[in-house]
């Protein structure tokens, strides 16, 4: 169980009023402290897609990531892997520092829309390797500190979430869908109930809560953070979401990145108490 916790947004896609100076990308940046134990985990959850806006933000935001303990990727996709050599260059392990991910992360990733382009992980394990990086691939939950677990693989259970059919990925010589069984998130136990860190929940959001309750056994949920997937969302997927988040009932949803602005004005609209705005610069405490 971990005490106070604070998450740090360093690279998302919209901009802060409140911090115009900092840069924006399509991707995602997420720097965890916890406090454990009277001492501090920094967790890195994902690096952005190119690297420069995280380094220009974190400067700005006066983050030392010299002090970031572990890395964690959401998936294999490049706008959320595309800055781990700067990341890694930045921060300067003495010791070689874990980057947890899925297996498939490191995998030859496609979109075939709007053509055929490469969307996986633009650095070579060699490169990552060379400058201190670790990569541990497991399928399974990883415990990255006491209360805070990676969570691997995420179950596929409900009937609503289906991953978009124009992403493959190479097997064997062979370009086959990828319905991203790599994506996993971050849950972290805290007093007040689960508090769940999402890099685009291809997996689905309620998929992702319940297998988060499931695997710490654990039902109450605080927050949700992160990108949810649902810019491309039927009407009938939101609204499936939006009754299963009622029945979660977490005090705090803070949607951002590929959620998508037609899923963020529902979920603002119907979740008035719990809705957090989240911009490349937000800072939540807990």
């Amino acid at each position: 169980m971990i005490g106070s916790l604070k998450i740090e947004v360093l690279v998302e896609d919209t901009e802060n009023p409140e911090k115009p100076m900092l840069w924006t990308e399509h991707g995602l940046s997420i720097l965890v402290t916890a406090e454990i134990d009277g001492g501090e985990v920094r967790i890195l959850f994902d690096t952005g897609a190119s690297g420069r806006p995280l380094l220009h933000n974190a400067s700005l935001m006066e983050v030392d990531l010299r002090r970031v303990d572990l890395i964690v990727l959401s998936h294999g996709h490049y706008d959320h892997t595309g800055g781990l050599v700067e990341a890694l260059k930045e921060i300067k392990p003495r010791t070689p520092i874990p980057i947890i991910l899925h297996p498939d992360a490191l995998g030859r990733k496609f979109a075939l829309k709007p053509r055929l382009r490469y969307t996986g992980i633009p650095c070579s394990e060699r490169e990552v390797e060379d400058l201190g990086g670790r990569f541990l691939a497991s399928r399974k939950p990883v415990k990255l500190a006491d209360g805070i677990t990676a969570s691997g693989e995420i179950e596929r259970v409900t009937g609503f979430e289906k991953t978009p059919e124009d992403y493959v990925i190479l097997r064997n010589g062979e370009l086959v869908r990828d319905i991203m069984l790599d994506d996993q998130a971050l849950v972290i136990e805290s007093h007040k109930g689960l508090i769940i860190v999402t890099g685009c929940a291809h997996a689905g959001i309620i998929n992702t809560v319940k297998y988060a309750q499931k695997i710490v056994k654990e039902e109450k949920v605080y927050a949700l953070i992160g990108g949810f997937h649902l810019i491309s969302a039927s009407d009938e997927r939101l609204a499936k979401t939006i009754e299963k988040l009622r029945e979660i009932n977490p005090a705090i949803i803070a949607p951002c990145h590929c959620t998508g602005e037609k899923a963020v004005s529902r979920l603002r609209t119907n979740f008035k108490d719990e809705f957090k705005e989240v911009h490349v610069g937000s800072t939540l405490r807990m």
